[in-house]
């Protein structure tokens, strides 16, 4: 996040919030549920704690480089080809993650309303979204992030709410699942889940209240649990296993399941309607941290170029896949441990190694420029 671009605390965990939402949206739950069947619920429960201890962990990290970011840590540790590497790595990470949900997103739109409608033009028109959005500055799209977020965790509460009445808690057992070490060993990896983490290392310079920063990070930590339990609880309850993993949007599915009578019917579409302006949100987000971590290790100033030429690659990424195999294949597998490598191993490795150095530079009383 460019550090002139200035955010309140309510802004900067809507931010965060964004990835984990919208990766419910589309998903997130199926694919937990795949690992851990019938013990997600127990498991979500797990990893949040873990992710709740990783971001204690990394605010004492961060105390000792106040209003830094981690491409500013990364010089410091490193100097310029350290800050390079990672600035890069997390170019590539935000438009992968960006083109492989876009993509999938689309195959499920054209699959549920746009049969014939060629995979090209549905991602084209969420291109010019982008471009579009980003053109209108920082600002602008944070805060319409703002008041998109809380009607999109609305509507992922409604949709638990509301099918009450069609849930099946036998489905919660066996409470283990596929055994304690599923749940608790190999189950870790569902972490993942929280890949907005890597965010929180790069809004310390944007905040109006640095001091205010550990409250973001819990806040935003434990939403993204609370509503990650809310959604795959209705999954769970709703569906058979066989049919949870077959589905493609499930949450809209479920969102199908409600009824008020004649006069309300077909509540899904409003879902949909609401999901698809905080997609649209989402990948301008990912596209904006892209393109602010491009103008810090490059120094270049032409702004319009740059959207341009990410936009581009966007499309040509989101149009690689040949088909549903492969981006199912790139959405759980090579996401899942690309977060975990590129979020949970690469940045904290970089912050630990730069609390060391800096220890060892206060030791010998060495200014640290």
């Amino acid at each position: 996040m460019s550090s002139t671009t200035k955010i309140g605390s309510i802004e900067a965990i809507f931010l965060v919030l964004t990835v984990m939402i919208n990766h419910i949206i589309l998903n997130l739950p199926k694919n937990i549920l795949v690992t851990t069947g019938s013990a997600s619920l127990l498991n979500i429960i797990f990893i949040t704690l873990i992710a709740l201890g990783l971001v204690y962990f990394l605010c004492k990290l961060l105390k000792r480089f106040p209003g830094l970011d981690i491409i500013d840590i990364s010089n410091f540790l490193g100097g310029k080809v350290l800050k390079y590497i990672i600035g890069i790595l997390f170019i590539l990470y935000f438009l992968i993650t960006s083109s492989i949900f876009l993509r999938s997103f689309c195959e499920s739109l054209k699959m549920i309303f746009f049969p014939r409608t060629p995979i090209f033009f549905l991602v084209l028109l969420f291109i010019i979204g982008i471009v579009f959005v980003n053109k209108l500055g920082n600002n602008s799209f944070i805060r319409a992030n703002t008041l998109i977020m809380p009607i999109v965790l609305v509507s992922i509460v409604l949709i638990f709410i509301f099918n009450l009445e069609n849930f099946t808690l036998e489905r919660m057992f066996p409470i283990f699942g596929k055994g304690i070490s599923t749940t608790f060993f190999s189950g870790i990896s569902n972490l993942f889940a929280f890949a907005g983490l890597a965010f929180l290392y790069f809004i310390p310079p944007a905040l109006n209240h640095p001091n205010q920063y550990r409250t973001v990070a819990f806040t935003s930590i434990i939403f993204s649990g609370i509503w990650l339990l809310f959604s795959v609880a209705t999954l769970l309850y709703i569906f058979p296993s066989v049919v949870t993993t077959d589905e493609s949007l499930p949450l809209y599915f479920a969102s199908r399941y409600i009824e008020f009578g004649r006069f309300f019917q077909r509540l899904d579409a409003a879902f949909l309607l609401i999901w698809i302006i905080s997609i649209t949100s989402y990948l301008s987000i990912m596209m904006s941290f892209s393109i602010n971590i491009f103008k810090k290790i490059t120094e270049f100033k032409y702004i319009y170029i740059i959207i341009y030429g990410f936009a581009i690659v966007l499309l040509i990424l989101s149009l690689l896949p040949q088909n549903t195999s492969q981006i199912y294949f790139l959405e759980y597998p090579v996401y899942k441990y690309y977060s975990l490598g590129i979020v949970f191993i690469a940045g904290f490795t970089i912050l630990i190694l730069a609390n060391l150095k800096h220890r060892r530079l206060k030791k010998g009383d060495v200014l640290i420029e």
